[in-house]
């Protein structure tokens, strides 16, 4: 694939092709912090007590288009707010080709159903819930039959689904196993499906009294054909949806069943995130690790992370514009090319086709699919750039300067910025709101400001043991975390707490986050 690679220099635009390009390859994993999180950290949404850097994946996009530093009014002055996380179902629009009418038959006949009762849908941008009022409960009484269809371009491994008032894991032994060929069946209705033959013998016992190894916590008997579940939180509200076989890509679905009569907006799909490290290390909490930069030499320090939406996987980038890939493709880097500043961050396209690396100095590399669209390379600044996020549709980006200014390529629309405005600390970062197009900065001090999109809550005006580095924002845009150098972490909407390096020995800081969509 052919890429350009541009920045602004003194007034002039530099461009080079691929032949020139310098591959970094990626390194075999040898520093990971792969952490299965506690029930009470798993309910400890929004903890005060890890301290969060969030580190802005800045990517540096230049314009065609004449642009000024944007420093217009705020549309929304960040407040000052330690609310504890509150979880809220979300909704995201699905995939052209999506099923968006029942009934959803990636779910067979079972029980009192004849389709799913609810479908999970996921796509490269996120996820929506679907509901059958067809449907009733499964088993005549009060469980749910569940489907999910992967339209994303990269497999499934696995789901977090929440609740915010009922407790989906709550297994009481009734599962559709018991409704299978010979099971148990303690409601009476109908039984057999075509591939129930995965039931095993306990599986079909189900909450059977005269059965000796009794009601199984961990759901077997709600299984479907090729997954398991786990990480049940105490309140039953929260857990993983393993598949034992990743769920294809463009159309792979698969079924099982949860507890109670659930409607779409009673049910949602959470996300994990990877913090990275100065030099290299990778720590990943509810995502998937893939390898690091940890452990291994660096010409220059690591500066930013960002997921790869085709894959799942993701890149980490050097201040000299190394960049290795890991389980993302390489479509090259500022490695081994000369900078007139060092590159601070990185932000990829929505379909993971390109990214773009920025330099303090406002200069844009474009690779792969990514447009170059103009940047702040060359012109005077006030303040250094720290930042950089995409349009949703990525034929657009914005740079985010420390006092806040913005600057607005491509098809990015400008909402308002920080720029000329009193701050307490300077602006580290940014993350971009896909479900309004609007965006968020946020300051070393944690607060964050809002433009055309919802506040959730800040650590502005609350204490914290380090600096805040950076931040992230769900795939849905229903929340965000800020992270802190410390690896401490601040969840906000439906961003959920799946652990951190708060208060954990660390080789470098960190100094960067990024949501993973896996």
């Amino acid at each position: 694939m052919k890429f350009i690679m541009s920045e602004r220099r003194g007034g002039r635009e530099y461009r080079a092709g691929n032949d020139g390009a310098v591959a970094r390859a990626p390194s075999l994993v040898t520093h990971s912090a792969r952490t299965v999180v506690s029930r009470a950290l798993r309910q400890a949404v929004g903890r005060v007590g890890a301290t969060v850097a969030i580190t802005a994946l800045v990517i540096v996009a230049t314009a065609m288009l004449p642009v000024s530093e944007a420093s217009g009014a705020v549309s929304h002055r960040e407040s000052p707010s330690n609310a504890p996380h509150a979880i809220h179902p979300h909704t995201l629009r699905a995939a052209t080709g999506s099923p968006t009418t029942p009934p959803f038959t990636e779910c067979p006949a079972i029980g009192d159903d004849s389709a799913c009762g609810l479908l999970i849908v996921i796509t490269n941008n996120g996820d929506q819930i679907l509901g059958d009022p067809a449907q009733g409960p499964y088993d005549g009484i009060e469980d749910t039959l569940i489907g999910v269809v992967n339209n994303s371009s990269k497999p499934l491994y696995r789901l977090q689904l929440s609740s915010s008032s009922q407790p989906i894991f709550g297994f009481d032994g009734d599962g559709i196993c018991a409704n299978a060929t010979g099971g148990y069946n303690p409601e009476g209705v109908p039984t057999g499906w075509p591939g129930d033959s995965y039931c095993t013998a306990s599986q079909l016992n189900g909450s059977d009294p005269g059965q000796p190894q009794g009601i199984d916590p961990n759901g077997s008997d709600y299984q479907g054909p090729d997954n398991t579940f786990s990480l049940i939180s105490s309140n039953q509200q929260t857990g993983s949806v393993n598949f034992n076989t990743p769920l294809a890509p463009n159309g792979g679905s698969t079924y099982f069943s949860l507890e109670e009569t659930l409607t779409s907006n009673q049910l949602s799909v959470q996300y994990g995130y990877w913090e990275v490290a100065a030099d290299g290390g990778l720590f990943a909490y509810d995502a998937p690790f893939y390898g690091s930069m940890g452990g291994k030499p660096l010409n220059a320090p690591v500066v930013g992370i960002a997921e790869d939406p085709a894959t799942g996987g993701y890149w980490e980038v050097a201040s000299d514009g190394g960049l290795f890939a890991f389980n993302a493709s390489f479509h090259g880097s500022m490695g081994g090319k000369p900078l007139n500043s060092p590159v601070v961050a990185m932000v990829a396209t929505p379909d993971g086709g390109g990214y773009w690396e920025v330099a303090s100095d406002g200069g844009l590399f474009a690779f792969g699919d990514a447009g170059f669209y103009g940047s702040m390379g060359g012109k005077p600044l006030n303040s250094p750039v720290v930042g950089i996020t995409s349009t949703p549709d990525g034929k657009g980006y914005y740079e985010v300067a420390s006092d806040g200014g913005l600057f607005a390529f491509g098809d990015a629309v400008f909402y308002g910025s920080m720029g000329g405005k009193p701050l307490n600390q300077p602006v580290v970062g940014m993350a971009t709101d896909p479900a309004t197009g609007g965006y968020w900065e946020v300051a070393s001090d944690g607060g964050l400001f809002a433009f055309n999109a919802a506040f959730l809550g800040s650590m502005g005006g609350q204490p914290l043991n380090q600096p805040v580095v950076g931040m992230a924002s769900t795939p849905d845009g229903g929340g965000y975390w800020e992270v802190a150098s410390d690896g401490g972490i601040f969840s906000y909407g439906n961003a959920l707490f799946w652990g951190s390096t708060g208060g954990m020995p660390l080789n470098a800081p960190v100094v960067g986050i990024s949501a993973s969509s896996a």
